[in-house]
């Protein structure tokens, strides 16, 4: 899938303007090198767009980023008839941060010390089975832009962010139905085995017996794929079935490390605070319980 724009999983997108525009006659795209990115939707006709000397036509019900700090221009090739819907927004990003490239998996997507340094793909161009009812969404983004509300921009900026995430969700699941049979299936299968596993010790021995390949092999191909070791992975399924049990029983902390499997709770409470931040003891202290 291709990307040249990112957001931050800790940071909303923040909307400068919103709206839609149409051409009766032959249009070039604005010569400009923008402080802020651009995300366009033709919903007739089609956009001649060139980004640093890459031409993209954006065609009826497909969708294009620009990023900001490159050079866009177009050429007088953009059909008459061509409506479009734009946002012009920033990403803004902690320099501070060293972001990651891999999401939390989602079978262990619970909060951690670091959770939300992250960063998400948008998808560069394209269109989905979801374009279609991108019309109705911008349309009223569009108008909800020019009427007053409070905290208005705030509620546009988080709207259009769910568009985003909305987006780059479904066409991400396209680009994995594309993967079929890849690593990525292995990444799948990996969890799978350890989701039965959580409650016991791990053992690279048996995953490869179950997966028929090569640890190593395993291993690598699991790495690339989510960003994060086996190990590191078994460890956080572990961490979340305690914060379960801490959150929905009356187990204490040596119950607890003990249905894991674990032979020494110090050694768990270790693990529980590399994973969390904080001991698991302290941990229990703070939740409210269901």
């Amino acid at each position: 899938m291709e990307c040249s724009l990112y957001l931050s999983a800790d940071r909303i997108p923040l909307v400068r303007d919103i709206g839609m525009s149409r051409t009766d006659s032959l249009y070039a795209h604005p010569d400009r090198t923008a402080n802020y990115d651009v995300f366009l939707f033709v919903v007739h006709g089609c956009m001649q767009v060139i980004e640093e000397g890459t031409e993209y036509f954006v065609r009826e019900n497909e969708h294009l980023f620009l990023k900001k700090g490159m050079h866009h221009w177009g050429l007088p090739l953009s059909v008459p008839g061509t409506t479009w819907y734009w946002i012009h927004f920033s990403t803004p990003i902690a320099e501070n941060i060293a972001y990651r490239e891999h999401p939390p998996l989602p079978e262990i997507d619970y909060y951690q010390p670091d959770h939300y340094h992250y960063l998400i793909p948008m998808p560069k161009h394209g269109t989905s089975p979801f374009h279609s009812v991108l019309e109705a969404r911008l349309q009223a983004l569009a108008a909800d832009y020019f009427i007053p509300a409070n905290h208005g921009m705030m509620q546009l900026s988080l709207r259009v962010c769910q568009l985003f995430l909305d987006l780059q969700k479904q066409m991400n699941q396209q680009e994995k139905d594309r993967q079929t049979g890849k690593a990525d299936t292995i990444a799948g299968r990996v969890m799978t085995f350890l989701m039965q596993r959580s409650e016991e010790d791990f053992d690279s021995a048996s995953i490869a017996s179950y997966m028929k390949l090569n640890y190593s092999y395993l291993s690598s191909a699991f790495k690339e794929q989510t960003g994060q070791t086996i190990v590191e992975a078994h460890a956080r399924l572990r961490m979340g079935k305690a914060i379960e049990w801490m959150r929905n029983s009356s187990l204490n902390v040596s119950e607890i490390s003990e249905r894991l499997g674990y032979r020494n709770p110090y050694y768990f409470s270790r693990v529980f605070k590399k994973v969390l931040g904080e001991s698991p003891s302290s941990y229990m202290r703070n939740i409210y319980k269901t």
